[in-house]
This record gives structure tokens, C-alpha cells and sequence, in this order.
């Protein structure tokens, strides 16, 4: 079975998000404001796939939860805003901070 499970807190209303990560070894809390904004599609492919990424690169668990969610909120807070409902993303974001 699994051995470690991400329950993401994004969709129960409130002002703060909090992600849980329950692995053999404990518990992490995550904790986040959140950013209104319709661009909103494809955040949970995106965290799961920062967060592999990143573990796959030898980064703990935690660690990479945590900076999968800290590449996610840079992803939300940079989207373009595009159509009228639920838009994607910026996965991009670090290539046009790069670029300047």
C-alpha cells in the first residue's frame, strides 16, 4: 500500500489552506493563505508532479511538499488570467523571472 498519503485542503472554504501529509514517520501540516483567483485549473497535476520532481531529486518528502506548494502558490499568484472560467496556471512562472 501507500506509504504516505497528501490530502490537499483547497476546496473547503475559508482563508487559510491547510495540506496534510501522513507518512509512516508523522504528520505535516501545511499552511497557506489563499489567493482568490480563477486560474485554478490543473493545481493539483501540478503539486503532485513539483512534488514528485523534487523527490525524485533526493529531497524528503516534507521538504518537497513544501516546495511544491511554495512553486504551486508562485504558479497561481503569476497566471494570466485567461478565458472567463477556471484558468490554468503559470507553470512557467521561473523562466519569465529568469528572463526579467
Amino acid at each position: 500500500g501507500a506509504k504516505a498519503a497528501l490530502v490537499k485542503g483547497g476546496h473547503i472554504p475559508g482563508r487559510n489552506l491547510v495540506d496534510v501529509l501522513q507518512t509512516e514517520h508523522g504528520e505535516w501540516l501545511f499552511e497557506s493563505e489563499r489567493i482568490e483567483t480563477q486560474s485554478t485549473h490543473g493545481t493539483g497535476c501540478t503539486l503532485a508532479s513539483a512534488i514528485a520532481a523534487l523527490h525524485a531529486q533526493g529531497v524528503d518528502l516534507p521538504e518537497a511538499v513544501e516546495r511544491g506548494r511554495d512553486y504551486l502558490r508562485q504558479a497561481i499568484a503569476k497566471a494570466p488570467g485567461l478565458g472567463q472560467g477556471h484558468g490554468p496556471v503559470a507553470h512557467n512562472w521561473a523562466l519569465k523571472d529568469q528572463q526579467g
